[in-house]
């Protein structure tokens, strides 16, 4: 037999291939397992997910503070920061200002101007008359709704001067001296420390990151999860 008659035989021969592919009750479980998995995966991709948002913003707030203390060390002038979080809304958008938060740092009004308040400096300062709110979006990664910011100061101490309580801070306002030491002795702006910025989630408090300012240098830590007096870790 010559090669080509003897090779054409042994395809002839050659078992075929099935080609009916995959029956209606496979192609159901398929479809069972996926649903499954996906609904054992989703609430621990969802915490992932807001502890990063919560980690990025927290990570603006520390380079707000950073950034603060470096300007008052830099150009000896004593700095502002502040940070708002309220829900007033733009008249004209009806969206809010402040979500995501915002902050602004300034240097401390003269004895002619108005003290820091709730509005000073105005919500839509733009940078015309010298101030201008950075938001904590990250780039647009934070959407309106996804995290919430708090600022609270020391309220009670023990006797060994470690904050128990912490309360509201009235301003959300901390200062910076000419060296970039907190003052915590300002008459317009008296300070409790430690002051807290603390972000969290803000549909639930299920993950929360902040930054503490400590002592009067101004050292920094950061801090997770829900405040322990006992232990004085955590935030407020």
């Amino acid at each position: 037999m010559k090669p080509l008659n003897l090779f054409k035989t042994l395809l002839r021969n050659q078992p075929k291939t099935s080609t009916t592919g995959f029956t209606i009750i496979e192609l159901i479980f398929v479809v069972l397992i996926i649903g499954i998995l996906s609904t054992i995966a989703l609430p621990g991709w969802n915490a992932f997910i807001n502890r990063q948002r919560t980690r990025t913003v927290n990570n603006g707030v520390l380079q707000a503070l950073r950034a603060a203390q470096s300007d008052a060390k830099s150009t000896k002038v004593k700095k502002r920061l502040q940070f708002r979080y309220n829900d007033e809304k733009d008249p004209d958008t009806n969206k809010p200002y402040n979500d995501p938060p915002r902050f602004v740092i300034y240097d401390p009004p003269g004895d002619d101007e108005d003290p820091p308040s709730e509005t000073y400096p105005k919500n839509d300062a733009d940078g015309s008359d010298g101030f201008l709110w950075n938001s904590l979006r990250a780039n647009g990664e934070i959407k309106p709704g996804m995290v919430k910011l708090s600022v609270k100061e020391c309220e009670t101490k023990d006797d060994d001067g470690n904050c128990k309580a912490y309360k509201d801070d009235e301003d959300g306002v901390i200062q910076f001296d000419n060296l970039g030491a907190v003052e915590v002795d300002d008459q317009e702006l008296p300070q409790e420390l430690p002051f807290a910025v603390s972000v969290s989630t803000a549909k639930e408090d299920a993950f929360k990151r902040c930054v503490i300012i400590e002592t009067i240098l101004g050292s920094m830590r950061i801090e997770e999860g829900e405040f322990n007096s006992s232990k004085g870790e955590g935030c407020p």
